[in-house]
């Protein structure tokens, strides 16, 4: 996928998001969102610590898809525990950041959200 590809993929997205769920979509709003579906924890309020959980949740998933990361269990709450490989680690943030986004377009290119 060239550049100008993902770009525009990435702007579809945004906007079949934004209008699904009425609100802006933004990267961390969608993150939070794949979080929530791959907890199934369904919708309720969150704390702002759960909210970056969940988050995290969502990249390390993404992650874990590409390679990157492995998950190794969960720990006494469910929340599941990732291992990074020394390729993730050694990575720039925005790299990571651009891996992560193209995961996004393949995740829901494979999951369908209801709201």
């Amino acid at each position: 996928m060239t550049g100008e590809e993902f770009e525009l993929e990435w702007d579809k997205l945004i906007l079949r998001l934004s209008k699904q769920f009425n609100v802006t979509a933004e990267y961390e709003f969608i993150l939070f969102m794949m979080g929530i579906q791959e907890m199934g924890i369904g919708f309720r309020e969150f704390s702002k610590t759960e909210k970056m959980d969940l988050i995290n949740v969502a990249r390390c998933r993404i992650l874990a898809r590409q390679g990157y990361i492995k998950e190794t269990g969960t720990d006494p709450e469910g929340w599941p525990i990732f291992e990074a490989s020394s390729k993730l680690k050694s990575m720039m943030p925005s790299y990571q950041n651009q891996l992560i986004k193209k995961g996004i377009i393949e995740y829901f290119k494979d999951v369908e959200f209801t709201n």
